[in-house]
């Protein structure tokens, strides 16, 4: 029987104190004329953008600047603000080489988003789901500031404010074909911004791991990211300044992107996306909060070995998959409360009276398509329960 696993990931991956001084030496090649710089005001004033247009300055080549990314969870309308730097009388409104996104992944999705309309046209709406980009979007750079991973994924995370629904959209034509992860660029990523794309990253890992397209490959790469994140991110919370966690930090969150990447994801994500439609707060806090339960409605799913494998890996020592199962969810939680991640949905703001309309759409939502253990309507609903 067949059983396929395409490996995709950028091209070039610069990772590491530094790193940026090597980018200059990837761009010689490309004979570039123009670049779109995508970023939000946070980053113009920390200075990292400054940086980008010193590079690009050496190099002789010209870029405007779209500031336009507002708020933490990208949206149409800045997809759409971004596509009008692009002249309109041209079909494919195709005019820059190149584009460079600046920031953490709601830069980095818009970025992707307004690549991907300039080269086929339409709407970004119309490319919600799996492999609807049927062409390949303007070359990407994505120059990371957090630990969302979008910098090395084929995914797009963007809010319908019409809908208030978050579209997953993923092909792999919007894969970037260079990532920057720098740390000294994530030194100024605020506590909360820590925090919450840190918890992220446990998510990415623990996701793919369980999911029904892991591979070796995966695995290997979700169970480096899981050690990770429980040596650095508290560390890393509590000193952002702490170059060598920052680092650790962001191979966890590379490592666990290529994963989930190549693996797919699961309900956390699916039910976490719908509370970022409803609610417009921080991904990460709402991932944070929904994995234990989501890690124990999928238990039964999950093999033994791969169980007690994850439990050794965090160092639990668990002589039976339920004994290792309760140990690894109550660790989620502690490591969550170690930074501040909030108790509960109810302290987010979350209501039960959105929880039919919130389930019915992260059904919909292609994360769920590989979470290990299918659920119902009556289970989504459970589990936001469960996490209130």
């Amino acid at each position: 029987m067949e059983n396929t696993h395409n490996f995709f990931m950028p091209k070039t991956n610069l990772i590491g104190v530094g790193s940026i001084k090597d980018l200059p030496n990837e761009l010689l090649s490309w004979k570039l004329s123009k670049a779109l710089i995508v970023t939000d005001k946070n980053m113009i004033s920390f200075g990292w953008v400054e940086q980008v247009e010193k590079i690009l300055k050496n190099l002789f080549i010209f870029y405007d600047i779209f500031d336009g990314v507002l708020h933490s969870n990208p949206t149409v309308s800045f997809v759409e603000d971004g596509l009008a730097y692009f002249p309109q009388e041209l079909e494919l409104r195709r005019e820059y080489g190149l584009i460079i996104s600046i920031g953490g992944g709601t830069n980095h999705d818009c970025a992707k988003g307004i690549a991907a309309v300039a080269a086929n046209g339409g709407s970004i709406i119309d490319y919600e789901g799996y492999n609807k980009i049927t062409k390949p979007a303007i070359p990407h750079i994505a120059i990371n500031t957090s630990y969302s991973a979008s910098e090395v994924t084929m995914f797009a995370i963007i809010k319908d404010e019409s809908r208030k629904v978050k579209m997953s959209i993923a092909s792999p034509n919007i894969t970037p074909f260079i990532s920057v992860n720098d740390p000294m660029f994530a030194v100024t990523m605020p506590e909360r911004v820590t925090a919450a794309s840190g918890i992220d990253v446990l998510g990415h890992a623990i996701e793919s791991y369980v999911s029904t397209e892991a591979s070796p490959i995966s695995d290997s790469l979700a169970l480096g990211a899981v050690k990770l994140v429980f040596d650095y991110l508290k560390r890393t919370y509590e000193n952002g300044h702490d170059l060598e966690a920052r680092e650790q930090m962001m191979f966890a969150s590379v490592m666990a992107g290529m994963a989930f990447n190549n693996a797919g994801l699961g309900y956390s994500h699916a039910l976490g996306h719908q509370l970022g439609g409803f609610y417009n707060q921080l991904h990460g806090d709402y991932e944070g909060i929904l994995l234990p339960y989501v890690f124990e409605f999928n238990s039964p799913a999950v093999p033994e070995h791969k169980m007690l494998k994850l439990a050794a890996v965090m160092g639990v020592k668990a002589n039976s998959k339920p004994e290792a199962m309760e140990k690894i969810a109550d660790l989620f939680k502690k490591l969550a409360a170690d930074i501040d991640i909030p108790d509960g949905l109810k302290k987010m703001g979350v209501q039960e009276s959105d929880f039919d309309t919130l389930a019915q759409n992260a059904l919909k939502d292609i994360a769920g398509l590989t979470n290990p253990r299918k659920g119902t309507l009556e289970d989504m609903i459970n589990i936001y329960k469960a996490a209130m």
